[in-house]
């Protein structure tokens, strides 16, 4: 990847202040994402770090708008957060990650879809927010298990972006640069190419608007997680179906977001459709809201029979703590 001499000199200022062992962990600021209970971790953290490449270098000089003091402070503190939250153990490899033994209670309760690209590649999360219960979802699985379950997913769709990159780099080289395949895939295999972000839909009907202390919560810390650990992943949130009611709600939880995010969210009510279609394209809107995709499985709506059926294997867990060993 060529990079300017400005850029070039400003990641390695990014990087010699993360490794410069003037920025300490604060593991009491962080304890509250730490996502394995204590002894209970599948493997061993590495003692020593690795160098992220200058994709990942460039997302947290983004995020702290080109300082590269600021920026290598914060990529200090995430790569320590990963380092002892072993999230290296979510990946098979660096494009597949391991299967969720708790999957089937999220699609019970939780319907989504990792499918489809933008116009421009950008792969998709789709959510039916609106009939998610934490209230029922904590029945199952306590909230520590709830914010692995979210970097687990944040690990899946980073793997997507990246094949989604490979995908868009091959197709440049070999149909505008004109290079053999096998030359293509030995650069885009060199280069590793990570400059994507992703899209979320998130469908807001059915929202219930009680008030839930644990949703709140939940709410915050994965705030916490994607701002400070997986910064300038994401282009583009669209809020569907939503109530006009949600407008007082967002009022309250986008300050836990920074400006920029709050920037890239689009609260749209029951006229969504043309706004996804012009960023996502007809061929990969999910057929329920007027596009040609076909809705996977995880994203189906169950009955309260279905809803039963699937959890039957899985025991609530105790009030204080529960978890799943992966």
């Amino acid at each position: 990847r060529g990079l300017s001499s400005g850029m070039a000199d400003l990641l390695e200022a990014l990087w010699a202040e993360a490794t410069s062992g003037q920025n300490e962990y604060d593991e009491k600021k962080w304890e509250g994402l730490n996502i394995w209970p204590k002894g209970e971790e599948p493997m061993k953290a590495e003692k020593v770090l690795e160098k992220p490449d200058d994709y990942t270098l460039q997302r947290f000089l983004d995020a702290r708008k080109s300082d590269p003091i600021k920026a290598g402070k914060m990529l200090a503190t995430c790569l320590e957060w990963r380092r002892q939250n072993i999230v290296k153990y979510f990946l098979k490899d660096e494009l597949t990650i391991r299967e969720d033994p708790e999957e089937i209670i999220y699609r019970a309760l939780c319907p989504h879809a990792t499918v489809g690209f933008t116009k421009t590649g950008l792969p998709i999360f789709w959510e039916r927010t609106g009939l998610v219960r934490v209230p029922e979802l904590v029945k199952y699985v306590d909230s520590q298990t709830l914010l692995r379950r979210h970097v687990r997913h944040m690990e899946l769709c980073t793997t997507r972006m990246k094949k989604s990159a490979r995908r868009l780099s091959m197709r440049h080289l070999e149909e505008e640069v004109k290079l053999p395949a096998k030359a293509a895939d030995l650069i885009v295999e060199y280069t590793n190419p990570d400059f994507l972000k992703q899209v979320v839909v998130c469908d807001l009907a059915g929202m219930s608007f009680a008030p839930d202390s644990t949703g709140m919560s939940i709410f915050r810390s994965v705030s916490k997680i994607d701002q400070n650990f997986y910064p300038e992943r994401l282009s583009v949130c669209f809020f569907i179906n939503a109530p006009w009611i949600f407008t007082g709600v967002w009022a309250v939880v986008k300050h836990f977001l920074d400006p920029v995010t709050q920037q890239k969210i689009r609260i749209l009510g029951s006229g969504y459709q043309e706004a996804l279609i012009e960023v996502i394209g007809e061929e990969n809107v999910l057929k329920c809201y007027g596009g040609k995709l076909e809705e996977p499985d995880s994203f189906r709506v169950r009955s309260e029979e279905e809803k039963t059926k699937l959890l039957a294997p899985f025991k609530e867990p105790p009030k204080e703590s529960q978890t799943t060993r992966y």
